[in-house]
């Protein structure tokens, strides 16, 4: 039946039912379909829509139209049904068998199953920026005038063997920052901090090979490794952050830290700790890669400089990103590298990903260039410590019951333990999610999802004071149902 009031034009409609007519045997193969004339007349359509629909079928196949003798039906494999509702078989079932068809990279991927969205849009999201302070107008004028420049070959694919502006400006900007004296030669741009990660999973590292990681630690990044078929060894976070002796294996290609901000922890490793953490790795011919996530925003003091910039023997691969200082869908991250890895990783981009648009970079290089950016990091910081304070306030007063005194953290969350180590936690995140509460449990990160003290990641700097008091009359509700 033709709707002639329907959204899909009727040509599509009359198109869509031969052709499911077709598939399913209906219209058997040889058998001569009326001329248009004809189903116009029946169909109440004008001669046009039948003649467009009938058209399309021949082109695809279905039809065959023979001049001067008619169009008929082609002989086709009927459709096969699908293992689902039409076979009788259950969901579980259908799950189960696709799978089977997974790969071992493909499980350790999508292993994910956390209960807190990245879309910025729960109340107390430990990790995420507030996008509202996203210097919109500044980046608007700024693509107006790289376009305006009329250098077309910005669209196209990077050329990888000279610097773009942005790697050139990062070199700049991370010598001041963070203390890292690096050549623009040295710095590869990528699409964040897990697309670095990709890149030197593929580039270093063989299945089987020993990584040493975290413990607890981001969980994305190990599946990495882990894809990468990758024997994972534990390095356990102490007081002073993760510490290398606790790592069983000598043979270890890759250790993989967040020394400047834990991540969950939140310690930044003290001088001692970096410099046992180097000759750690120099003694077993060891590479760090080291994640320096969140590191811009400390509240307390000045920044703490990277593990990289104690570097003096080319041991540490430094990963920076934009992703929590601008926005994290606008996907740039960087690398910075000895030059011969650096100019192999250029040849895996150019291969495998053709990384960064370079309209991104020049609009990026420019902000960092022109100043903008750093004026746009003092800013979060101070909007981002009030927050922080107003947070604490409401822990050290409203909370006391629940957890235990929280201390001044670095980053976008604070790690609240709990009084009460008996709490169901996966029931009060499951109620934190139902209120639209973006915090996370620390468990969340350990490699067996269990921690030994039960705590909450609290957020604070993607939401405004008002909805850090909003999100916080929930979270008690939550924590502490009535």
């Amino acid at each position: 039946m033709l709707d002639a009031d329907g959204a899909r034009p009727l040509y599509l409609q009359l198109y869509d039912g031969l052709r499911e007519m077709i598939l399913s045997g209906a219209l058997p193969g040889g058998m001569r379909i009326p001329s248009s004339r004809v189903l116009s007349e029946s169909l109440g359509v004008s001669r046009f829509t039948v003649v467009t629909a009938l058209d399309q079928l021949v082109a695809e196949g279905y039809l065959n139209s023979a001049r001067g003798s008619g169009t008929y039906v082609e002989t086709v494999p009927r459709r096969q049904q699908g293992k689902s509702s039409t076979s009788g078989g259950s969901d579980g079932a259908v799950l189960d068998r696709f799978e089977k068809l997974l790969s071992r990279r493909g499980k350790a991927l999508t292993w994910r199953n956390s209960l807190t969205l990245n879309d910025g849009s729960q109340l107390l999201h430990m990790a995420t920026p507030d996008h509202r302070l996203f210097p919109v107008d500044i980046w608007s004028r700024l693509t107006k005038e790289v376009y305006a420049q009329g250098d077309f070959r910005i669209v196209n694919y990077r050329e990888i063997l000279r610097p773009s502006l942005l790697e050139e400006q990062i070199a700049r900007h991370i010598a001041v920052s963070r203390g890292i004296r690096c050549e623009p030669e040295e710095v590869v741009t990528t699409l964040g901090a897990h697309h670095a990660v990709t890149l030197l999973a593929e580039l270093l590292l063989d299945p089987g090979d020993t990584v040493a990681f975290e413990e607890p630690g981001m969980a994305a990044i190990r599946s990495i490794f882990q894809s990468a078929g990758c024997r994972i060894e534990p390095m356990h976070v102490d007081a002073s952050g993760p510490d290398p002796h606790t790592v069983a294996s000598r043979d270890v290609k890759i250790a993989f830290v967040t020394a400047a901000k834990q991540q969950p922890m939140t310690i930044a490793m003290p001088m001692k700790r970096k410099l046992e953490m180097l000759h750690w790795a120099a003694d077993r011919g060891t590479l760090i890669i080291e994640d320096d996530l969140g590191s811009e925003f400390r509240y307390l003091g000045g920044p703490i400089p990277p593990l990289k910039a104690l570097d003096q023997a080319g041991q540490v691969i430094y990963i920076g990103a934009f992703s929590m200082t601008l926005l994290q869908s606008l996907r740039v991250g960087y690398m910075i590298m000895p030059r011969a890895l650096a100019d192999r990783c250029r040849r895996l981009i150019q291969v495998r990903y053709r990384a960064l648009p370079q309209f991104t970079e020049q609009i990026v290089g420019r902000l960092i260039e022109d100043g903008h950016y750093v004026r746009h990091l003092h800013r979060m910081r101070r909007i981002y410590a009030r927050r922080q304070n107003r947070l604490m306030h409401i822990l050290r007063s409203d909370f006391a019951d629940i957890f235990e005194p929280p201390e001044f953290a670095s980053g976008f969350y604070n790690l609240c333990y709990f009084k009460d180590q008996s709490v169901d936690e996966d029931a009060v995140l499951i109620r934190c999610r139902n209120n639209n509460l973006g915090v996370e449990q620390l468990s969340y990160y350990f490699a067996d999802r269990k921690s030994p003290r039960k705590a909450l990641l609290v957020g604070f700097a993607a939401s405004t004071e008002d909805e850090i008091e909003l999100g916080m009359t929930l979270l008690r509700r939550c924590v502490a149902p009535t």
